[in-house]
């Protein structure tokens, strides 16, 4: 086999394989935006879900790992990663405590997530 056909055959594998591990994520149509390897930040560890004050995962301002409603500071802009256990998702509600967002299982994470609105966590 050809160099180039080994390589496209290798590079499928673990396409495939990333896929149905959920390690990465991909496009579903044209205007969907291109696949990406989903990667944890290194300040968010294993078992964790967290919020980051800056994109791109800068400035880490919490880090939760419990299961019940943790509150968080208002603040706008910024970045989540939730690096818990594969498929789990994490919610985020208002100050009335009212469910806003329930994020995709883990691992996934917003490199440009919006706050607004936020006042609390529960990382599972």
């Amino acid at each position: 086999m050809a160099s180039s056909t080994v390589t496209k055959a290798l590079l499928a594998t673990v396409t495939a394989a990333a896929l149905s591990s959920g390690t990465l994520t991909g496009a579903t149509s044209a205007s969907a935006e291109p696949a990406q390897v989903v990667a944890a930040p290194a300040s968010c560890p294993r078992y964790y879900f967290c919020g980051y004050a800056g994109a791109n995962y800068t400035n880490l301002v919490f880090k939760f790992t419990d299961c019940y409603l943790q509150p968080i500071a208002a603040r706008t802009g910024g970045s989540w990663y939730n690096n818990q256990s594969n498929g789990t998702t994490a919610r985020m509600y208002d100050i009335n405590r009212r469910l806003v967002y329930t994020t995709p299982g883990a691992p996934y994470g917003d490199t440009h997530g919006d706050w607004r609105g936020i006042r609390y966590i529960d990382a599972c």
